[in-house]
């Protein structure tokens, strides 16, 4: 029996990045999407809505610092 499955071969996936954007930058970002038809932007702007903000004892410097570190061992 024929499968109708259109499932691409499976492929290593790389690991999730994460990225650092201040309040000023999301700020700007959610204003353009505000433009935006509602219907096009409303699962970007929820998703944005939920980002997690850094732990104040932690500092985006340093996560920073750790981004090069790991990008100089590749």
């Amino acid at each position: 029996m024929a499968s109708n499955s259109k499932e691409k071969p499976t492929q290593a996936q790389q690991p999730l990045r994460t990225y650092l954007i201040d309040s000023v930058k999301l700020t700007e970002v959610m204003r353009y999407l505000m433009t935006r038809p509602y219907g096009e932007v409303v699962k970007l702007m929820n998703m944005l809505a939920t980002l997690n903000q850094l732990d104040p004892q932690i500092g985006a410097d340093f996560v920073k610092q750790q981004a090069v570190e790991t990008n100089a061992k590749k």
